[in-house]
């Protein structure tokens, strides 16, 4: 007779965490190109960001320590367990990551304003949203605010794309002197 004491250990599953490297590498890739795209501003312009950006990276840092000691205890591995499951949770995240490399690719045509309203249409279509006027509205006046503050107020350098191209100044065009005509 066998003594159910004496039973072997059951093996120790390991959890895969290889998915959860995705998101802090890619706010470590935002952080390193905010970095360098803004080295020629002067520091007072790009301050806030790198310290955030700094922030940023040493959280990132952290959670990679994290991991990898989890990983090198046996607990976790590299596997991205149901990461590409078909399910709707999956399709959805495929979907808004799909809009973004668009919104992304076209952003200098279509511009930010306009690129930012059909963007949000589109991730609220993707999560289940089909009220119209919710759809209409909520991204209407987020792109409008976006333009207000972004554009117009602090008058940004973000993409009008091909329809409002001209509303803006030119990139290199240099802003106006106080006291001088151009």
């Amino acid at each position: 007779m066998s003594n159910p004491d004496s039973a072997p250990p059951e093996p120790q599953v390991r959890v895969p965490i290889g998915a959860d490297f995705i998101i802090p590498l890619l706010a470590c890739g935002l952080a390193v190109y905010y970095f360098i795209s803004t080295t020629e501003l002067v520091w007072e312009a790009r301050a806030t960001g790198t310290v955030i950006g700094l922030v940023l990276i040493a959280l990132c840092i952290a959670l990679f320590v994290k991991f990898g000691l989890r990983i090198a205890s046996g607990q976790a591995s590299l596997g991205i367990g149901d990461l590409f499951r078909n399910d709707e949770f999956n399709r959805q995240r495929f979907g808004l990551m799909a809009m973004m490399t668009l919104y992304i690719v076209t952003i200098y045509w279509v511009g930010a304003t306009v690129g930012l309203f059909f963007l949000l249409v589109g991730c609220m279509w993707v999560l289940g949203v089909r009220s119209i006027r919710t759809l209409v509205g909520v991204a209407l006046i987020s792109a409008v605010l976006v333009h207000l503050a972004l554009i117009t107020l602090l008058d940004s350098k973000l993409p009008r794309g091909l329809l409002f191209g001209q509303s803006g100044p030119a990139a290199t065009e240099e802003p106006a002197k106080a006291g001088k005509k151009r």
